[in-house]
């Protein structure tokens, strides 16, 4: 009787007698309609290759390479022992037979998969490693470190191998000595050994030496031609790529950069996308595309730069200096004018220079931005003053109260400085100095920047702060202090009714110097080395006093020195700007250009 495990569990519980247990059959699954039922897929395996006839085998070694033949044997031990057999040789020299370059024959030393594996399955015999270098006098492939352990040196062998040509020897590249195979050279001594005619035994090993080395040398001329076919495809597979590459960017626009530039240089950005064989697919494009675009686009503005912008901002730079040195009659006088740098910033300006390449531009293209120049340098001179002033940093302890000596000299614009609050009334202060090359006021300092041919255009809104190293000379305030004046309202029309006379006492320099010539003092003096926290002044001065006043000014006038240091000045003939200013024998070439 058979129960169904439900039953069987309710009878050992108890609930179901075993007399009245229902004797009930496992549930079969029902097969549905319209499903077909699962069938068992039978695949073919590689020793039903056994199965075929020898002559269908040989009819498919005419479409496959030897190396196609090894890897078949290779897959299970039937198909190894049948094409390891004799019989099958017809078909590896069927195979061989489709190698291009015709491949020497078959030597009578090797066997037909033998030498297919030699020549085409290129891993080292000892340890299996990729190794591309065939030794055809050996018949072996070595990787450079089993080199070291299955060769040895020919000058090393018995005198019966040394002193006869019975064994083919390899010379490598690396020492041009001649190596011979260790179990070569093992065979031919147990053989030899064992021989009982030791003549005809080195007669026979002769002819097969030479006969060794002929088809060496065959396989050489061989493998060199395969060589250098595969150079050539490879070689025109590439000049193919390359020209897919070109081809490509000038149809997306960018034929004046390949004519600009040269394909040299476009291609030395990106070699590996340029030199590679590998054909180029759509697929391939979309991937190097996006890095590509962003280099073709720089290409376009370094050619833009020099073919475009640059001719542009020359011709602003003679028309701007023509406006600077020969101003038409009614036009309006500025204290200082921008240098043409500037002048390339200004929206109006820098729209002509960046106008699109094909752009109408006229004989005087900047007609129109030079009608808008006085609005736009007041602007700027107005921005300028702004970040000066905010340079000026007086030590609030430098007050009027705290004069030196107790005796604070009246500024007569004091009360005038203090009822204004413009930030820009403290460069009209006397110790509103700055220094960049020189020391100078604001705006003389303009005049004396050093401006550069090489500059970056990229930033539209570089001020000149950025541009120029310039700094407020920290040691200012305490000369006006010095002198008994508050630097936070005297001007320089105070410091020289002041005419003081001042003393360095931080350095070796013992001359009594004006409040002018302590400023450039100031900015090289070399004091001893303090402490970066120290907030006292770099420079120690003392007043001298008024009461020496008119012997110092007759000694003043005695004295005929000459300018220790060459000072730079600027042309009174021409309006002032920036960068303007140059040294005395610059001024030969800049009457030439007036």
């Amino acid at each position: 009787m058979v129960h169904t495990r439900a039953t069987t569990k309710k009878i050992e519980l108890g609930q179901l007698p075993e007399d009245n247990a229902v004797v009930l059959s496992p549930a079969k699954k029902q097969r549905r309609d319209g499903v077909e039922s699962f069938k068992k897929r039978h695949r073919g395996k590689p020793s039903q290759l056994c199965q075929l006839n020898l002559d269908v085998l040989f009819l498919l070694a005419e479409y496959v390479h030897p190396l196609d033949l090894l890897n078949l044997a290779r897959t299970c031990k039937s198909l190894r022992a049948l094409l390891m057999d004799k019989s099958s040789a017809l078909a590896w020299k069927t195979a061989r037979c489709q190698v291009q370059y015709d491949l020497p024959d078959c030597p009578a030393d090797l066997t037909e998969p033998e030498y297919a594996n030699l020549v085409f399955y290129a891993r080292c015999h000892g340890c299996g490693k990729y190794v591309k270098k065939i030794l055809w006098a050996i018949r072996r492939r070595y990787c450079p470190e089993c080199r070291d352990g299955r060769l040895r040196r020919l000058s090393s062998c018995p005198d019966i191998i040394r002193n006869n040509l019975v064994l083919p020897a390899e010379t490598l590249k690396a020492d041009g000595a001649q190596w011979v195979d260790n179990e070569q050279v093992n065979s031919f001594m147990r053989d030899y050994n064992r021989s009982s005619d030791d003549k005809q035994f080195l007669s026979e090993k002769r002819e097969q030496y030479y006969t060794i080395r002929q088809h060496a040398v065959k396989c050489e001329y061989w493998e060199h031609d395969v060589a250098l076919e595969r150079r050539y495809d490879l070689d025109s597979r590439r000049q193919e790529r390359y020209d897919s590459m070109f081809e490509n960017l000038q149809q997306h626009g960018y034929a004046p950069e390949i004519t600009y530039f040269g394909r040299h240089e476009i291609q030395q950005s990106h070699k590996s996308y340029f030199n590679t064989s590998k054909p180029l697919t759509d697929k391939a494009w979309s991937q190097i595309w996006p890095e590509l675009l962003e280099t073709m686009n720089k290409f376009r503005s370094r050619r833009l730069e020099k073919t475009v912008y640059q001719p542009r901002r020359d011709l602003l730079d003679l028309e701007y200096a023509t406006y600077v040195a020969s101003p038409a009659q009614g036009t309006r006088a500025f204290d200082i004018l921008p240098h043409v740098t500037d002048i390339a910033r200004f929206p109006p300006f820098r729209d002509v220079i960046y106008a699109p390449e094909g752009a109408e531009m006229g004989a005087k293209p900047f007609d129109s931005a030079f009608a808008q120049l006085p609005v736009l340098v007041d602007e700027w001179k107005k921005q300028l003053d702004d970040d000066f002033a905010k340079l000026v940093k007086i030590p609030a302890r430098l007050s009027f109260k705290h004069a030196s000596g107790g005796r604070g000299v009246a500024s007569s614009s004091a009360a005038r400085m203090e009822s204004t609050q413009a930030p820009t009334d403290k460069l009209r202060l006397a110790c509103a100095v700055f220094v960049d090359n020189t020391v100078a006021c604001y705006p003389e300092l303009l005049s004396c920047l050093p401006v550069s041919d090489s500059i970056d255009y990229s930033e539209p809104n570089l001020s000149i702060l950025d541009r120029f190293n310039v700094k407020f000379l920290e040691e200012a305030p305490y000369i006006v202090h010095a002198c008994g004046l508050d630097p936070h309202v005297a001007t320089a029309e105070d410091m020289d009714r002041r005419n003081a006379r001042l003393k360095c006492l931080s350095c070796n320099d013992s001359r009594i110097m004006p409040w002018r010539d302590a400023l450039l003092h100031a900015r090289w003096c070399s004091p001893p080395e303090q402490t970066t926290r120290s907030k006292s002044p770099r420079c120690q001065w003392q007043i001298i006093s008024d009461e020496h006043m008119d012997a110092i000014q007759t000694a003043e006038l005695s004295l005929s020195e000459k300018p220790r240091i060459r000072s730079l000045e600027r042309c009174l003939l021409c309006r002032p700007c920036v960068g303007e200013a140059t040294y005395r024998d610059g001024f030969t070439s800049h009457f030439v250009v007036l």
